[in-house]
């Protein structure tokens, strides 16, 4: 394995900038279920020793052939949690409410209370990938989402409502056992808090 030829043109804030690009790609526009193929094959081709030096070759080529994001700054664009920036642009702050995202009528849409927020630095981008993982659920059939800072509020279309909730009610999500179920309507909730209920005894 050569050493010196690749450290010599290694530019680690470029490398590091195109980390970002693969991470944002990943968790923003992936075909999950193409991606889910490719992982297959890596892990039946390659062993368990030898992944982790894979991993770093293909980002090597990728960085070094493509550096999408880098090159022709005018013409590229960064995707950045559902909004497109210049490279050298100051990165937006990401929206909590996913108000740019896809929004699904109330007559053909259900609300669902899940028990992980802002706390776990949790974004929306992170909610939609892990619901699709878990489920049958597409990328159109999740709406609007409200993170907060204990608990988040997910628009999801009626007919995925009861798989979802049936899926990932009681299981383990960043270190901790979920708790997902339908949201009470909004004039439930302001009524239970006028009363002086938590948003946890709303949800029940």
């Amino acid at each position: 394995m050569k050493k010196g030829t690749e450290k010599s043109r290694l530019d680690r804030d470029k490398a590091s900038k195109n980390m970002k690009v693969i991470l944002d790609k990943m968790y923003g526009s992936t075909d999950l279920s193409l991606l889910s193929e490719y992982r297959k094959i890596y892990k039946n081709e390659i062993s368990l020793f030898r992944r982790s030096w894979a991993a770093a070759w293909l980002f090597m080529y990728y960085d070094q052939r493509e550096a999408p994001g880098l090159r022709n700054v005018e013409k590229q664009r960064v995707y950045d949690g559902g909004k497109s920036r210049a490279p050298d642009e100051k990165p937006q702050s990401v929206s909590t409410s996913a108000d740019s995202e896809n929004f699904l009528p109330e007559e053909e849409s259900k609300r669902l209370f899940i028990s992980i927020g802002k706390n776990r630095r949790l974004y929306p981008r992170e909610v939609i990938t892990f619901i699709m993982s878990k489920t049958s659920t597409a990328r159109e059939d999740i709406g609007s989402i409200r993170i907060l800072d204990n608990y988040s509020f997910v628009q999801v279309r009626d007919t995925k409502a009861d798989e979802i909730i049936e899926t990932l009610n009681g299981m383990k999500f960043r270190g901790r056992t979920l708790t997902v179920n339908f949201a009470k309507p909004r004039s439930e909730v302001d009524e239970n808090r006028s009363e002086g209920n938590s948003p946890k005894q709303e949800q029940n």
